[in-house]
């Protein structure tokens, strides 16, 4: 087998390398003057299972376009199989056609997956089942036992764990501590507001949710908890548009995510999960 990394996951793609114990090798890209891309790749790949790594976030639709590029590649050059890696995968929250004529992302992306690659692993992925969107394998591994460990060492039994909406609660349920569940109501990506309060004062709290995009949701729940600079936050997904990063340290104490998307915040390394989940599947 040979381990590639695309743009986004290039350093995530050369520590599964690395613990598996196998190659790695680069995709070279190169972008033309009229702004076309063209990539190579630097090994024989005849006869071998091939795995790319492209988390598909930032830029996921040129990330996307890499992926297609590069899977294409890999079966003209006769790979034994080609497996994406994708601890990210996006256009997966809109599942259902909520206007008139409207297309419904999370099937479009799953079809076009479907003709390029001959398998997935992915990392907690928005929808949970995911099966019934795909016709090869596709293999959803969940972070829990990792979340699990970070906490467990980095927090005292006392911390209440919050998660800021009833979306979060399969994820906050699973972790074996004390925790609330808030009522979030949305009125807009940037529109949230929440009901009843909880007296959390005086107590160390840490909200969870598997990803953030613009830290709205966790910078109002720490607002209305009044708990600006006395709660940490931990997600999978450190999406983290334009200034929510920003914007989410002036109110929170940590930010914390997993590697998923390389981002300042990753602290949570998910590269032995996935290696791990080759060596099983794969490998056995």
């Amino acid at each position: 087998m040979i381990i590639m990394g695309l743009s986004n996951s290039k350093n995530l793609a050369k520590d599964i390398a690395r613990k598996l114990n196998v190659d790695y090798s680069d995709v070279v890209f190169k972008t033309s003057l009229d702004g076309e891309m063209h990539l190579k790749f630097e090994k024989d790949i005849k006869g071998k299972r091939v795995f790319l790594v492209q988390s598909f976030y930032p830029n996921q639709n040129n990330a996307l376009l890499e992926l297609l590029f590069a899977a294409n590649l890999s079966k003209d050059l006769n790979a034994k199989e080609t497996i994406l890696i994708a601890p990210y995968l996006p256009y997966l929250r809109e599942d259902s056609r909520k206007e008139k004529f409207e297309c419904i992302s999370s099937n479009i992306f799953c079809n076009i997956l479907n003709n390029n690659v001959d398998g997935i692993i992915s990392v907690d992925p928005h929808l949970i089942d995911l099966k019934k969107y795909f016709d090869i394998p596709i293999h959803s591994l969940s972070t829990i036992d990792l979340l699990k460990d970070y906490i467990n060492k980095n927090y005292q039994k006392g911390v209440v764990i919050v998660g800021p909406d009833e979306n979060s609660r399969n994820l906050v349920g699973e972790l074996g501590k004390r925790f609330v569940i808030m009522k979030k109501k949305r009125k807009g990506e940037l529109n949230v507001k929440f009901e009843d309060g909880y007296d959390l004062s005086g107590r160390k709290v840490l909200l969870v949710d598997d990803m953030i995009i613009t830290g709205t949701t966790m910078k109002k729940c720490i607002e209305h908890l009044g708990l600006e600079k006395n709660a940490d936050c931990i997600t999978v997904h450190a999406v983290m548009t334009k200034d929510a990063l920003k914007e989410l340290k002036e109110c929170a104490n940590n930010v914390i995510s997993c590697n998923t998307i390389t981002n300042e915040t990753n602290k949570i390394d998910i590269s032995g999960l996935i290696a791990r989940k080759i060596k099983d599947e794969w490998e056995s």
